[in-house]
């Protein structure tokens, strides 16, 4: 996830950015995880440099205009830097610079960012339904140094991790689960997965020229068993909004009133050992 200092000097010819100016970046980044975060925080050999966006002056030297380019959150996303007005001289060559483990598939600008109109409507969950299903197959589409990606119709049952120990929701109707940003959510384990259907009452009809995209909304928390995951080895503590801290102090606790405590005593029925696990290990020894 870190690497050595590098730079992307980006010259687009003979170019007029007196006007508007976007630029557009796609790409994926390899992040890192716990641990490595850990060493960072505990050492100042090493400095996160998030990307920058440089231009050069009228001394003809680098001065950034961007602080926080931003990246790609993921696999292959767009990244967009408004450069509208910021070129100091009439070099009008662009510098990214950062020691992020950022790959850059493609980049190119653009004198707008479209403005074309947007209509949204919002489909509602009618279903969900908890199950286990196991583990995609994973690929890399660009080789050995390409993202991971993952084939749905390719699937091991095989465990891949030491699970997290504690109480998951129980397998099932989770629907009432999803509807509201509530705090009482689905705790799912590692190879569990949810079957949403949403219903399309109301959804308008699309229109002659236009294109449907759709998004998913999603509200949660995620935790893994790194060995520097503060209880990374447990589900419990639960996270909760409004918590000031992670793990939550001991006066700021996951809710305990009685619509949550039947919450958990409802749904989250399902008790989960790392026995399954270790025994796994011990069937492949």
């Amino acid at each position: 996830g870190i690497t050595e200092t590098r730079d992307i000097i980006l010259d687009f010819g003979e170019i007029d950015p007196a006007e508007n100016f976007y630029l557009f970046l796609d790409g994926w980044i390899f992040p890192t995880d716990a641990s490595i975060n850990v060493a960072l925080a505990q050492s100042d050999a090493i400095q996160v440099i998030p990307p920058i966006v440089q231009v050069v002056n009228k001394h003809g030297e680098w001065e950034t205009v961007i602080e926080r380019l931003g990246f790609p959150m993921g696999k292959d996303k767009m990244v967009i830097a408004d450069l509208s007005g910021k070129f100091l001289s009439e070099d009008h060559r662009i510098r990214i610079r950062t020691n992020m483990e950022i790959y850059w598939d493609q980049i190119f600008y653009s004198d707008c960012n479209s403005d074309a109109p947007v209509h949204s409507f919002e489909m509602i969950p009618v279903s969900a339904d908890l199950h286990y299903r196991g583990f995609s197959g994973t690929f890399r589409k660009g080789g050995r140094y390409g993202p991971h990606w993952f084939d749905y119709s390719d699937v091991s049952i095989q465990a891949k991790w030491a699970d997290l120990e504690g109480d998951y929701t129980r397998y099932g109707d989770v629907l009432v689960l999803l509807n509201e940003s509530d705090d009482k959510y689905i705790v799912t384990n590692a190879g569990d997965e949810t079957t949403i259907e949403f219903g399309d009452e109301g959804l308008p009809e699309l229109p002659a020229g236009w294109k449907r995209d759709f998004m998913i909304r999603c509200v949660g928390w995620v935790k893994d068993g790194d060995m520097n995951t503060a209880l990374g080895q447990t589900v419990s503590p639960l996270p909760f909004h409004g918590m000031d801290s992670y793990p939550p102090s001991d006066t700021n606790l996951y809710p305990s009133d009685t619509a949550h405590q039947n919450y958990q005593l409802k749904y989250n029925t399902r008790k989960v050992t790392r026995d399954d696990f270790l025994n796994a290990i011990n069937d492949i020894q």
